[in-house]
């Protein structure tokens, strides 16, 4: 099982230097750097998927459908308010995914909401503590939205424990699946926090992405940290982790993280 560490930068090391009308100065002074930039994305890239992941086991639910993958490697058992779904070491999308999720509510009508717990569950191969809340709406039943809320942690191998809390919008697109176009988008706002430093994230564009890629390919960010700011596109489709940071002076620069 692979460690990640955290390239988190300290305040230490921002250069604060005497005013100056120069865009070198303005950009130290406001904006994030490329490489805290990077920082920031690897630390999100924890997460990278899982309420996808979440609302797809909803939606997989509701329309009696199921991944023949994750079939293969997961048991899922119904109850009359609740389903828990078992991973044994399970590679969805590109993610390893082992433990047990449950979900607590009823998915009997259009519109609902389940509580997510999480017992000794990790993804990534980082172990989740907390709880999520996902409320859905099926009434457009090519169109369905699910809105998840989180206030979760992750751990580490090493200890070393990553916060998040925040909201997200996601919406499925079925007439889109395997064909042109974006499978889901997302839209919301989250702040992550490792070693009492906070990186808060906002979406300006809609998140795009599709099942078969488990990355990020369309839509833009606002990044945040200590008050320096950069936006982040991803690009229109392409299945990578590279975007285009600008900075608050109109600089801009290709990325990869």
């Amino acid at each position: 099982m692979r460690k990640l560490t955290y390239s988190v930068l300290s305040l230490g090391t921002f250069l604060f230097v005497s005013c100056s009308n120069d865009a070198l100065n303005n950009l130290n002074n406001e904006s994030l750097s490329s490489e805290q930039v990077k920082s920031q994305m690897e630390i999100n890239s924890i997460s990278d998927g899982l309420d996808e992941q979440l609302s797809q086991l909803l939606l997989e639910d509701k329309s009696g459908t199921g991944n023949k993958t994750e079939a293969e490697c997961a048991s899922i058992e119904f109850a009359e308010e609740s389903m828990t779904v078992v991973y044994n070491q399970c590679l969805v999308h590109g993610k390893t995914i082992d433990g047990t999720l449950v979900f607590s509510g009823n998915n009997d009508g259009d519109n609902g909401s389940f509580e997510v717990s999480f017992s000794d569950f990790t993804f990534n191969d980082h172990l989740i503590n907390g709880t999520k809340t996902i409320a859905f709406d099926f009434s457009d039943a090519n169109s369905p939205v699910f809105t998840v809320s989180t206030n979760v942690s992750f751990e580490n191998e090493a200890g070393q424990v990553v916060d998040f809390k925040g909201s997200k919008e996601i919406t499925w697109f079925i007439d889109h699946i395997n064909a042109e176009g974006a499978d889901f988008t997302c839209t919301g706002a989250w702040d992550i926090t490792v070693d009492a430093t906070t990186y808060a994230f906002t979406t300006t564009k809609p998140l795009g992405g599709d099942l078969g890629c488990p990355f990020i390919s369309s839509g833009e960010l606002e990044l945040e940290m200590n008050g320096l700011t950069a936006s982040l596109d991803f690009g229109a489709g392409t299945c990578d982790q590279e975007g285009t940071v600008t900075y608050p002076n109109g600089e801009s620069e290709e990325i990869s993280w």
